[in-house]
């Protein structure tokens, strides 16, 4: 049993999928006609789809009533955040622990740098200026620290209670909202929100050596990233309208399925042509988007 929208997709995007390889084998044979003199000023074969014509049989099993799939969605909404979200913490907080240790031992190689610097001056001693790269070096080196096992398991540990926070909050509003009014982009918002400040809440907690250190603006873009993730993940799984289950399994058609059940699909697909466009905006930012040929 599938939604007949999927199906019907699926057919679009299976044909889209033989135009795709059409054209990577005909850029394949391009390059042995390049490389063969005999054949080499031969056009190229390449054939497009202009338009096909598909018509199926399915068997109507039955048209699913959004309200029938509140209490499903509710659980895959829950299940998503409960797979997706720990990763993004932890490399969140990963990635926020490295970016300070980096700095640090930037900013203790600068320091180095100046009391080396002062130390010559003072000294008047340049034959061991040649010390200062190689301290540099060192404290570059103490930048790229290693995590230790204890730390990953307390940021493992951080990511999994964030996430279980956000799965009560998160049924909370759904609850508070009413599941059959909450719309994806005001979902996203306040999961955002509250995911700043469950990060704010948790960073406060570790010990000053241990923390993964972000600032009040890096915790609110990682909110701001993490929860953008996670908008397509809600998108993916909330519907709005009701959908009509079919079944494409012609045995099944041929042994129980009467012509009343049978719904005949006939469609006429057209092909149409995308083209890369690139350009700059008036800051010099490159735009990439597709356009109609």
């Amino acid at each position: 049993m599938v939604e007949l929208s999927t199906f019907v997709g699926q057919i679009v995007s299976d044909i889209a999928s033989a135009r795709t390889n059409a054209d990577y084998y005909a850029a394949g044979i391009s390059e042995q006609y390049h490389a063969d003199p005999f054949v080499k000023s031969l056009p190229i074969p390449h054939y497009i789809i202009e338009d096909v014509e598909v018509e199926v049989p399915v068997m109507v099993v039955g048209i699913t009533k959004s309200s029938d799939e509140y209490a499903v969605q509710k659980e895959k909404l829950f299940e998503a955040i409960k797979q997706k979200l720990p990763l993004y913490v932890l490399r969140s907080y990963k990635y926020n622990f490295i970016k300070s240790r980096e700095e640090s031992g930037a900013k203790e190689a600068e320091k180095n740098k100046s009391r080396e610097k002062l130390r010559l001056e003072s000294s008047a001693d340049v034959k061991n200026s040649s010390s200062t790269d190689e301290r540099d070096d060192n404290s570059l080196k103490m930048a790229a620290i290693e995590f230790k096992p204890e730390q990953l398991d307390e940021f493992n540990e951080s990511a999994k209670k964030i996430t279980e926070n956000m799965v009560a909050n998160v049924g909370n509003y759904l609850d508070t909202y009413n599941y059959e009014l909450v719309k994806i982009l005001d979902l996203a918002d306040d999961f955002r929100e509250k995911l700043r400040r469950e990060i704010k809440r948790d960073v406060a907690s570790y010990t000053k050596s241990a923390r993964p250190y972000l600032s009040d603006e890096s915790i609110t873009d990682s909110a701001k990233y993490i929860g953008n993730l996670m908008f397509f993940e809600f998108k993916k799984i909330m519907r709005s309208s009701a959908s009509v289950q079919v079944d494409i399994n012609t045995v099944k058609m041929n042994e129980y399925a009467t012509q009343d059940c049978l719904m005949h699909i006939k469609l006429k697909i057209k092909e149409q042509d995308l083209t890369l466009q690139v350009e700059e905006d008036e800051k010099g930012k490159e735009k990439r988007y597709l356009s109609l040929t």
